[in-house]
């Protein structure tokens, strides 16, 4: 039905072209100008009353349905970053990073679907530790910067391809458009009650242009200092336990989840020291903890050069940097299963180790609770020896039985950087009815961390023959906001060395991306006056695109060895020092969770204790696990713009070919021991000898070997598209638009490296030994080539009505059916290796959605009372269908389009008046769409922020601005599954941001 109203509107729209083409019976709709003054005498507005009031303009005179921001004025946008400002208009979702919007997304579609421009052309930005990515990373870019964005969320036939939830082109200031010697110096302190720390920004412009305005000059600097932490609490690999495997597992109703979860290996549920026994169950892997503490740099720049050497001549040249690097230390605390007897022939399956009680939702099907505790009284035994001396059967005992190795202490301390950098040329000619124009550039970017370190650390040690606690409790609960609990004296048990280094989880690996694109493009016009045909539009751009990543490790060998110190050559390494911790337990803690103490790594120190003990760290570039993905399009458009009457609108189609190669090494690890046997087959003890590790002696064997994986294909999209727009009346506007879209995959989607890791019995035995199971079998994680890129139909329609200057009440309806669509999946997956078909335990990777549906309505509304007073609201409605997720030619699971979220709502109330500005803004997102893990989706809870902005006009140059971003300090949660909250996923909080500063324009 709805797909059937928007039809029908569309094509009762098309019928009325061609008669009003010709009749040129009525008179065209009066400006926005003349109306005001029908209605009495012009009044002048300036500030953000004039920035919305054009950017209104802007969106009604539009053919196709667009957003608009425009700057307040110069080096004045209206929020501090480009994505903030974006979600404050209808449909659009942002993500965040350390508190400021990351990424965009639009009417329901994840945020790789949104295309991003710099002046209409593609911009490319890497992460500084992450994957290579469609989705621009907003972080990089100043907001003071940019005259406006433009969101286009209905195409043309002239714009990219490639943003099937929208296309954001940001535009940029020219010097030939901005009076001479124009320009801005603004400086500004950052607060953030996490961090509390104050940071600097500092950023200015300068425009000059000669008399003749043939020739202009633009230089712009943005830099700013950032100090950050941010509190965030995530679970691991939620498994479901039951005695009876061949028991289906069902939701919180008690109804058989469909498909199946992944179930834990060992086919039983598990005891508790008390006598109690748990089975058919939901339950985390392990439970984590983390601080991120950031400090970082930013700096943005922009140099533009117009020569106009001819009237109709314009030749224009930019050069953009933006520049993020810092140093990043995150202090986790993990609580892992370790402390759980899970297999029926575990010698202490009976006893149920350490594990002192498990809280269960009101189901019973869902662990919400732990608590692992060493009672008083109560006998233990740390190795086989002792169990058999106490009566005890025998079979997997090791310190884990005796002691309680968490909190595990880990985390990484990394230094980041990213780059961007484009660089284009532009050439702008006119004649009469033609218009022409050529560009060409270059975006490249790179990014990575010189250092990504990992060091973990248990509360215990091995001295003398016998094993020493430092913590004797481990709780966590995940009910209201999550908690930790651990022994008061945890702290002072770490100063005091009462801990070890777990060698095998301390190692220092990295990632480096870089992605490429050189274009070129030329656009002919050629106008017409006389006719209802306005003007026909062709072009035809050229792009050649490349991304690479490579991974690499840094290295600390023993003196005189090329042994890492980890691999035994020093008995010492696992020996924790005092000064290893930081002297006091974090503070600042102001949400995400709740723990009674929180000790830290201090990682510059033990970095500092690496160099002194084994010297200079080797960086070590990996030749194999790397990938590529290369991209070659060649696309032409021809556009038709009409203007007949009341009737305006354009149609067009866009030919694209993509020719897409995309290569990865995959590695296959096989983990085959760790410890040496001694009698009986049982790990070797030791003392103090070199290669000692938790008592035991090490000696790990693993093989590992590459494979290439390639990809090639070529496809060929046709993409027509029609938008129009109906004056019904001087006041009220009717919209419609339909046309196809598409977004090509992922990088990472279809070019990530493989990585299969084969823990043999043995090996895990050895682990279990030492504390902290590694599970037998195979786990991994890997691309998938045989992905379809993103393809879909989309419909709308629209009705504005202007009934004040500046002022708009609106309605619009929207469908997307998305024949295609990637959706990242975690599930046990059969693999041939080497001929032999295995299961690989929750092998993640990426699948094709079918069918997908996202539909809703938009609801805004803007108006400004005469003397200042006014608001701006939206609301977004979106829909989406349960769409069959496949692999394999098989249907795995059904899932909404990740990304999408039901409801957004939007409003801001302001006041303005010659001297003052204050504003406040509200914005609520619904429920958001994840990707699956073991079956179940992941769903991000509804978020609301809070922002607000004054400013003071001292003089007309000179202006006092303040800004609080997420005044009532909110947290970002997600869970596991539609039918609960109850299986917790992630919360985090990034604290409320504090800005001041004052702005010189000239």
């Amino acid at each position: 039905m709805f797909r059937k109203v928007l039809l029908t509107t569309t094509s009762l729209a098309i019928a009325t072209i061609v008669p009003l083409g010709v009749a040129h019976a009525q008179e065209a709709r009066p400006d926005a100008a003349a109306t005001q003054e029908e209605e009495g005498e012009a009044i002048l507005v300036t500030g953000y009353r004039a920035s919305i009031q054009e950017a209104l303009r802007q969106k009604r005179d539009a053919n196709a349905i667009v957003e608009v921001i425009t700057a307040e004025d110069i080096g004045k946008f209206p929020d501090k970053n480009v994505a903030d400002a974006l979600q404050r208009v209808p449909g659009v979702v942002i993500t965040r990073d350390g508190g400021e919007g990351k990424t965009v997304s639009v009417r329901g579609l994840q945020a790789g679907l949104t295309l991003t421009q710099l002046n209409g052309n593609y911009i490319a930005s890497s992460e500084t530790n992450d994957e290579a990515s469609r989705s621009f990373n907003y972080v990089l870019l100043p907001s003071n910067m940019l005259s406006s964005a433009e969101l286009y969320k209905t195409p043309e036939a002239r714009i990219d391809e490639g943003g099937i939830g929208g296309t954001v082109i940001l535009k940029t200031r020219r010097p030939l458009d901005l009076p001479a010697w124009s320009g801005f110096v603004t400086a500004e302190g950052t607060y953030s009650d996490t961090s509390a720390k104050v940071d600097p920004q500092l950023s200015g412009m300068i425009s000059w242009r000669n008399e003749a305005e043939t020739v202009g000059l633009l230089v712009g600097t943005t830099w700013q200092r950032r100090t950050n932490r941010s509190m965030e609490f995530s679970t691991e690999s939620w498994t479901w336990y039951s005695d009876n495997n061949a028991r289906s597992a069902v939701d919180v109703n008690g109804k058989a989840l469909d498909p199946q979860p992944s179930k834990w290996w060992g086919g039983s549920g598990f005891n508790d020291q008390n006598g109690k026994h748990y089975s058919d169950f939901f339950l985390p892997t392990s439970v984590n903890f983390a601080v991120r503490d950031e400090q970082r740099e930013r700096l943005g720049i922009q140099a533009t050069a117009q020569l106009k050497p001819f009237h109709n001549l314009t030749l224009t040249a930019n050069y953009f940097r933006f520049d993020l690097k810092g140093d990043y230390a995150l202090n986790m605390l993990k609580i892992p299963e370790w402390n759980l007897a899970r297999v029926s022939w575990d010698g202490n399956y009976a006893g149920g180790r350490l594990l002192n009680g498990l809280t269960l939702d009101p189901s019973g099907t869902i662990a919400t609770g732990a608590e692992y505790r060493k009672l008083a009284g109560r006998a233990y035994y740390c190795n086989e020896t002792q169990a058999a001396a106490g009566g005890k059967p025998s079979g997997g005992w090791g310190p884990d039985d005796c002691t309680i190795p968490t909190p595990q202490l880990t985390g990484g301390y990394s230094r980041e950087k990213a780059l961007s950098q484009t660089v284009d040329f532009a050439v702008d000619w006119e004649n009469g009815p033609w218009r022409a124009a050529l560009v060409g550039g270059r975006t490249w970017s790179e990014g990575g961390p010189s250092l990504n370190f990992r060091m973990s650390a248990k509360p215990r040690r091995f001295v003398n023959g016998a094993w020493q606690m430092g913590n004797s409790l481990s709780a966590w609960n995940l009910t209201g906001t999550p908690s930790a609990t651990f022994s008061p004296d945890l702290q002072d048990n770490l100063r005091a060395g009462i801990a070890e280094i777990d060698l095998g989880s301390t190692d220092s690996s990295w990632k480096e991306t870089s992605i490429s694109q050189n274009y070129v493009q030329a656009d002919v016009t050629r106008q017409f006056e006389s006719s209802w045909l306005q003007s026909i539009q062709a072009g035809v751009k050229y792009r050649d695109g490349k991304v690479h990543r490579n991974t690499g490790n840094t290295l600390w060998y023993c003196p005189g060895t090329t042994t890492r110190y980890q691999n035994g050559c020093d008995a010492q390494a696992s020996v924790a020092r005092p000064e290893y911790f930081y002297a006091k337990a974090l503070g600042h803690i102001e949400g995400g969770f709740n723990a009674n103490v929180f000790p830290g790594i201090d990682f510059p120190a033990y970095l500092a204790q690496l160099k002194a003990r084994y010297g200079d760290a080797v960086r070590y570039e990996e030749p194999d696990f790397i990938y590529n993905v290369g991209e070659k399009i060649l696309s032409g458009y021809t556009q038709l713009n009409f203007k007949a009457d009341r009737i305006r609108g354009n149609i067009g189609l866009r030919v694209a070919r993509t020719k897409q190669h995309a290569e990865s090494t995959d590695a296959i690890e096989r983990f085959l021991d760790y410890f040496v046997d001694g009698p009986g087959g049982t790990p070797q003890p030791c003392t103090t000898e070199p290669g000692c590790e938790s008592g035991f002696l090490k000696n790990e064997i693993k093989e590992k070997t590459f494979e290439l994986n390639t990809l090639d294909k070529t496809y060929t999209d046709f993409l027509p598209s029609l938008n129009y727009a109906v004056d019904l009346t001087d006041r009220l506007v009717l919209r419609g638009a339909v046309s196809k879209v598409i977004s090509r995959t992922g990088y990472t989607d279809i070019a990530f490296p493989g990585a299969l890791n084969f823990v043999s019995q043995e090996y895990s035995s050895d682990r279990s030994a030492a504390g902290g199971s590694t599970d037998p079998g195979w786990t991994g994680s890997g691309s998938n080539k045989d992905l379809k890129p993103f393809e879909a139909w989309q419909y709308d329609v629209g009705l504005e009505w202007y009934f004040h200057p500046g002022s708009v009440v609106g309605v619009g309806l929207f469908r997307k059916d998305v024949k295609n669509f990637i959706v990242p999946v975690t599930r046990d997956q059969q693999v041939t290796i080497g001929g032999n078909t295995v299961t690989v335990r929750n092998f993640s990777t990426s699948a094709n959605g079918r069918n997908g549906v996202s539909k809703g309505i938009e609801l805004y509304a803007q108006h400004t009372l005469d003397f200042g007073l006014g608001f701006q609201a939206n609301f977004t409605y979106n829909d989406t269908n349960m769409a069959a997720v496949m692999l394999d030619g098989k249907e795995i699971a059904r899932s909404p389009l990740v990304g999408s979220a039901k409801t957004q709502l939007n409003a801001t109330i302001f006041y303005e008046s010659e001297k003052f500005l204050a504003r406040a803004s509200y914005n609520r997102r619904g429920e958001l769409v994840g990707g699956l893990h073991n079956g179940l989706s992941i769903y991000s809870e509804p978020y609301q922020q809070v922002d607000l902005n004054v400013a003071y006009n001292i003089t007309k140059q000179l202006v006092l601005s303040a800004s609080v971003l997420n005044l009532t300090k909110e947290e970002q949660r997600a869970h596991l599954g539609n039918d609960t909250k109850a299986r917790l996923w992630t919360n985090n909080y990034s604290g409320r941001i504090v800005y001041g500063g004052v702005t010189y324009k000239f």
